[in-house]
């Protein structure tokens, strides 16, 4: 189902939000696994019809990478992705992020996101540090716990931007690294430190440097 993809080199950064870097929109199938559907990574850029990011941002089985001008908005995308919601650019501020997070994530954030990991959810409630029961009788998560599962949520973005797929993310995301000091960048992201280590991680990566 692909259609086109040309990548260009994205400017060089070691924060979180990306800049702008044109590419076309692609769905980039992913290994499936045996007993069940897994997500593609949708790309999209500011001359992708609108009607085609909404439909992707509102896909179960779709997540989104676009090409965002303002942290504001790149923030906006990946709670997009997690509530499965689309909010036009111009409603993509930073009290659009600040609301999000005050209000508190949807219980299918937590969800979505241990998918598109591909952990468990025992796993994912250690990061974020949301008990598993604590979760299971979650309908809305508070706003601290919202923001840590928003903080991981984010650092994996950034994986799949940096290494241009979700089966390499996943990887990357879930292995053991010598410069977090034998742990996880998932297991690294549990606090907020950690976690800008893992973005800064990243970043050499994309520059080139050895890690």
């Amino acid at each position: 189902m692909e259609r086109s993809l040309h990548f260009c080199r994205r400017e060089k950064r070691n924060h979180l939000p990306p800049a702008i870097w044109p590419i076309n929109v692609s769905h980039m199938a992913e290994t499936h696994k045996p007993s069940e559907r897994d997500y593609s990574v949708v790309f999209c850029t500011s001359s992708t019809p609108e009607s085609e990011v909404k439909s992707a941002f509102r896909s179960k089985w779709e997540w989104v990478v676009s090409s965002q001008a303002s942290p504001s908005a790149w923030y906006a995308t990946v709670i997009s992705n997690l509530l499965r919601s689309y909010s036009t650019p111009e409603k993509a501020t930073v009290d659009f992020v600040r609301n999000t997070i005050e209000h508190g994530l949807h219980r299918d954030a937590f969800t979505r996101l241990k998918t598109v990991i591909d952990v468990s959810g025992d796993e994912l409630s250690q990061v974020v540090r949301i008990p598993p029961r604590t979760v299971a009788r979650r309908e809305v998560f508070k706003p601290d716990e919202s923001e840590r599962i928003l903080r991981v949520a984010s650092v994996f973005q950034r994986a799949i931007e940096v290494l241009g797929a979700l089966d390499k993310a996943r990887r990357w995301f879930s292995n053991p690294k010598r410069a977090l000091g034998g742990k996880t960048p998932m297991e690294f992201c549990d606090t907020e430190p950690g976690a800008n280590e893992v973005a800064n991680l990243l970043g050499r990566i994309e520059h080139g440097v050895f890690t």
